[in-house]
C-alpha cells in the first residue's frame, strides 16, 4: 500500500504540475515541482482543470500515509533479522 500510494501521489503530483505549465503558471509549475503539496493547492484553486489528477494525488496520499506504519515495520524486521544472522 506504502508504494502504491508513492506512486499515484507522485503521478497526480507531475500531473498537475504539467497542467500548471500548460496553463502558463510557470512559478505554479516550478513551485509544484519543487515544494510539497504546492501541486495539491494549484489544483484546489483550479479545480475545473484539475479534478482528475487532484483526486489520483488525494488518493495516492492517503493511501501512502496509511501503509507508511506497516512500511516501517518490515523495514525493522529486516534489520533485526540481518543483525541476527550476522556472526
Amino acid at each position: 500500500m506504502f508504494w502504491l500510494g508513492m506512486i499515484l501521489a507522485s503521478v497526480g503530483g507531475l500531473w498537475l504540475a504539467i497542467n500548471a505549465f500548460r496553463a502558463g503558471n510557470t512559478l505554479w509549475g516550478i513551485g509544484a515541482l519543487l515544494l510539497p503539496f504546492v501541486a495539491q493547492i494549484y489544483g484546489f484553486l483550479n479545480l475545473d482543470d484539475n479534478k482528475v489528477p487532484l483526486i489520483l494525488s488525494g488518493i495516492g496520499l492517503v493511501l501512502f500515509f496509511m501503509g507508511y506504519g506497516s512500511y516501517v515495520d518490515q523495514v525493522t524486521a529486516m534489520q533485526a533479522a540481518a543483525e541476527a544472522a550476522a556472526p
